[in-house]
């Protein structure tokens, strides 16, 4: 029976993220349009630029965000199962007040980043001033209690489409861009209007699916006077959104160091490099929101075997999908790589390799994590990832010091295996400890 129950649990979550992955793939597929689009309308190093500022806003949005969807999931699960829609509204007004005060939080210190950081990240003034402009769209950035309540109603296929049709919308004004030769400044903008138009369309949609879920009048009062508590709420909400800002900080810092060491065109190489191997490892990436709503599952009907199930047939999927994204990216890493930046990039193979190489490992975590937050395991990951990139910003200085941007990429890949080798330890240890019974 827990077998059978596992197969439904694993189908659940390849047709889950299946359907993510399709929607990336058109996504990826609209990229191969509007970056040639933008690097020949804004030239490369305008191009960087751009990646530096969307970088930047990126990372302040990440970093000053709670990650309200992971509580919402978490804890509005079962709630909306047993249809306690009391307790079920103070969860999900307490995701949209988080929200709401990270996007404000997160555009205030946007503002003062600029001031106290544009000289040190070496950003001439007309592209200080872009940025401060641009760091209004930080107030739209975070779509977490949206993301959740879809995910949490099984309703990928709905956020799959929203997300393409913000891409449409980047590449119709790409195009636009385009034929009337605009420079930075239009594509930044436009880029800017793609976050705001994702993040009013994801709110519409969820606030309509929530009621006809609930039939339930929104709660107004309990957005701004909860009446519940819901202990242990702030402890996972907190140790998740560390976890993320420590993610997004590993990816982001990267690109923003490298334009202030080497330039806006260097930037601009790595960040594309590290897009085109991140596509290829997107479809194992995407089975994390897939994950956690059958992890909980497992983990409150106290089904090990369910869990370990899973566990081999997702390590299954992946060591295929590794063979397939190394192959890709030794035989048209470097092709791929010249076709998206028009320019021929010396070694672009190896630069590819390298981070391909990271990719490969990182997707080796990608059960491990949705594993160890559902058990109750957060801080783990937030060790891991805090100790990983205490070891990578100097490695990461002193092999692009000598080696330029493969260096850099090499520096991925020592983060990325600290990362594996933290995450496999952890998780053995949940089932050594929580689970004895299940291991004689």
């Amino acid at each position: 029976m827990s077998e059978n129950k596992g197969k439904t649990a694993f189908a659940r979550i390849m047709s889950n993220t299946t359907t993510i992955v399709v929607g990336r793939v058109l996504n990826a597929i609209c990229s191969f349009i509007y970056v040639p689009l933008t690097v020949q309308a804004a030239g490369l190093n305008g191009f960087g630029n751009m990646l530096l500022i969307t970088s930047y806003l990126i990372l302040i949005s990440d970093i000053t965000h709670l990650h309200s969807w992971q509580p919402l999931v978490h804890y509005g699960t079962m709630s909306l199962r047993e249809k306690n829609f009391r307790e079920f509204n103070q969860i999900l007004t307490f995701c949209m007040r988080s929200d709401g005060l990270s996007g404000m939080i997160g555009t205030i210190f946007g503002l003062c980043g600029i001031a106290v950081f544009g000289n040190l990240l070496a950003w001439p003034s007309d592209i200080k001033s872009l940025a401060e402009v641009c760091s209004i769209t930080i107030l739209f950035m975070n779509r977490g209690w949206p993301v959740g309540a879809l995910r949490l109603l099984d309703k990928f296929k709905i956020a799959t489409t929203i997300e393409l049709v913000g891409t449409i919308t980047r590449t119709v004004g790409s195009f636009i861009g385009y034929e009337y030769k605009c420079g930075l400044s239009f594509f930044v903008f436009l880029w800017c209007f793609t976050q705001i138009a994702l993040f009013a369309i994801y709110n519409i949609v969820a606030l309509r699916f929530i009621h006809e879920a609930t039939r339930q009048r929104f709660p107004w009062k309990e957005l701004f006077f909860p009446t519940i508590q819901i202990p242990g709420i702030w402890k996972l909400t907190l140790g998740t959104s560390l976890n993320e800002i420590l993610q997004a900080f590993f990816k982001q810092i990267s690109t923003l160091l490298i334009g202030a060491w080497m330039g806006a065109g260097d930037a601009a190489i790595f960040r594309v490099a590290s897009q085109i191997t991140n596509a290829l490892a997107k479809p194992a990436n995407m089975m994390i929101p897939a994950l956690y709503p059958e992890f909980i599952r497992s983990r409150d009907d106290g089904n090990v075997k369910e869990l370990k199930y899973i566990l081999m047939r997702i390590y299954a999927t992946i060591s295929i999908l590794a063979v397939v994204v190394l192959t890709v990216s030794i035989t048209l890493g470097s092709n791929i790589l010249n076709y998206m930046l028009h320019h021929s990039i010396p070694q672009g193979g190896m630069l590819i390799a390298i981070l391909a190489t990271s990719a490969m490992i990182d997707i080796s975590v990608v059960p491990l994590e949705p594993l160890l937050t559902v058990m109750g395991r957060v801080y783990s990951v937030l060790h891991a990832k805090a100790f990983a990139i205490i070891v990578y910003m100097p490695v990461l200085f002193e092999l692009t010091k000598y080696f330029g941007i493969w260096g850099a990429a090499g520096s991925a890949v020592v983060a990325s295996t600290i990362m594996l080798w933290w995450c496999s330890i952890a998780a053995t240890k949940i089932f050594a400890l929580t689970y004895p019974s299940e291991n004689t």
